[in-house]
């Protein structure tokens, strides 16, 4: 089919370019900017946790990740009416590196088949499949977990669930844990290689203390993600915005341009019409 195109003058033309030139050019360096930013926070808080872990006290003491915790779920049927309004959690509603929840189901609206592990606010659970995506999460409710999360009870004279997460999230663990499941030739972790683990921990004081001061830094880093995240969202509709304002003869000049960028913190100096 033959569609109808409004083309301005060649001088028009090249005025539009000129101006989303501009434009694009403040917008791809603030979006880079948000980009750097984001990842400094991020990074930010992976160094202090393994720190944390790295430089030990003198009253650190050796254990294993065995000596510390355990599984004691059992698997349960899903399709008895007890457990029917059970939230359930698999690897997938687990977000990589958070220790955040999404698209949480009851296992009714699941229509759950297959075993599943009963958990409670005292366990951290970690999903053994690719180890790499560093999927942990303690939750302040009961529910059921898929038999490919490990359900992980603290010893109450050992460790403290929090600090449990904490270790877990570590770069030192996710190695191990990779490892591991390379030598297998599984994508997984299997229960003999994570309890084998190697660690250092502190008195339970001390845990609290660290837990506290993670717990801190973990709420604000989340909060500059937000703001870093929503500016490149915002930065992508605004390009998005320059060129639909340029295709329908409503981008005339680089002032409209620059209020946008500064209204999003930017302080841009592209050429004036």
């Amino acid at each position: 089919k033959n569609i109808e195109l409004l083309v301005p003058p060649l001088p028009e033309q090249q005025k539009i370019v000129t101006i989303l030139d501009a434009a694009f050019t403040a917008i791809d360096k603030a979006k880079a900017n948000a980009e750097q930013n984001l990842k400094n926070a991020k990074e930010l808080f992976e160094s202090y946790l393994q720190s944390i872990f790295e430089n030990k006290s003198d009253d650190w003491i050796a254990k294993t990740l065995g000596d510390v915790c355990e599984i004691s779920s059992k698997l349960i049927d899903p399709k008895k009416s007890e457990f029917q309004d059970y939230i359930h959690i698999g690897a997938g509603n687990i977000e990589s590196k958070k220790g955040t929840l999404i698209d949480l189901k009851t296992a009714k609206e699941e229509n759950l088949i297959s075993g599943k592990f009963l958990f409670d606010e005292t366990m951290v659970l970690y999903s053994k499949i690719r180890p790499y995506l560093m999927k942990v999460v303690k939750c302040n409710f009961k529910g059921l977990c898929s038999a490919d999360i490990y359900p992980l009870v603290p010893f109450k004279k050992e460790m403290i669930s929090d600090f449990l997460y904490y270790l877990l999230l570590t770069q030192k663990f996710t190695d191990y844990a990779i490892l591991g499941s390379q030598r297998a030739g599984m994508p997984k972790v299997n229960r003999e290689h994570l309890f084998a683990y190697n660690l250092y921990i502190p008195p339970l004081t001390e845990q609290q203390t660290i837990v506290q001061k993670l717990d801190l830094l973990s709420i604000e880093t989340k909060k500059l993600e937000v703001i870093y995240q929503q500016k490149i969202e915002n930065l992508d509709e605004l390009k998005k915005s320059m060129l639909q304002k340029a295709f329908s003869g409503e981008l005339t000049s680089t002032k409209e341009v620059i209020k946008e960028l500064i209204s999003l913190g930017m302080k841009p100096k592209p050429e004036q019409s």
